[in-house]
């Protein structure tokens, strides 16, 4: 399973031009892909959605994301948005598949830059401690950009609350698995923001 994940960022004030238009713009974004989730961002960069979709294969998904990346009018709001910020990425080797249904209302995501080369390095530290972390709290997915430079890894966290979030993170700190020993070395910079779904995205 390979996934295409697309962060749109909104002009100020014309979120709800955007919202009106996504029901039905979302899921043609990814005609022979499948529709994962919607969402907007509710703490961090605000005016951004993020729209996740899965694939059979990458060379589905990169013909769907440069058909419409060229489209006159990607999402139907292409006048209302000041940037679209869209990637295929390929799971880690410890990635579990992504499952629509009730996770959140919480997702938290995070990217993260990785130096040249350090991917496999990365991925290994991971390995180590994701299982033990997951039992705090379920990661969702951890997936790393195909043909984007620097490499962009990104892990999904769906939270039941803000609370649990900050536990479980707390919990993960006292055991001292998170962050993994030795999975920051190639790190370049780091980003998390908080989503919550649309009411048409079948993660919820």
């Amino acid at each position: 399973m390979f996934y295409d994940l697309a962060f749109l960022t909104i002009k100020p004030n014309q979120l709800g031009p955007v919202l009106a238009a996504l029901p039905d713009s979302a899921a043609a974004s990814v005609p022979n892909g499948t529709l994962l989730g919607c969402f907007n961002c509710d703490i961090g960069s605000l005016n951004r959605i993020a729209v996740l979709a899965s694939y059979n294969d990458m060379a589905t998904l990169e013909a769907d994301r440069l058909a419409y990346l060229t489209a006159p009018d990607p999402y139907g709001c292409s006048a209302n948005l000041s940037a679209i910020d869209r990637a295929g990425f390929q799971p880690l080797s410890f990635s579990k598949e992504i499952v629509a249904g009730e996770h959140g209302p919480f997702y938290e995501i995070r990217s993260y830059e990785i130096a040249a080369g350090g991917l496999p390095e990365t991925e290994a530290a991971w390995a180590k401690v994701v299982d033990e972390r997951s039992e705090i709290s379920p990661l969702m997915a951890i997936m790393a950009s195909v043909g984007t430079h620097p490499t962009r890894m990104v892990h999904i966290w769906p939270y039941k609350s803000l609370d649990d979030r900050a536990k479980a993170r707390a919990e993960a700190g006292r055991r001292k698995i998170w962050p993994p020993p030795g999975g920051s070395n190639h790190l370049l910079s780091l980003r998390s923001d908080i989503f919550v779904p649309l009411g048409f995205s079948p993660l919820k």
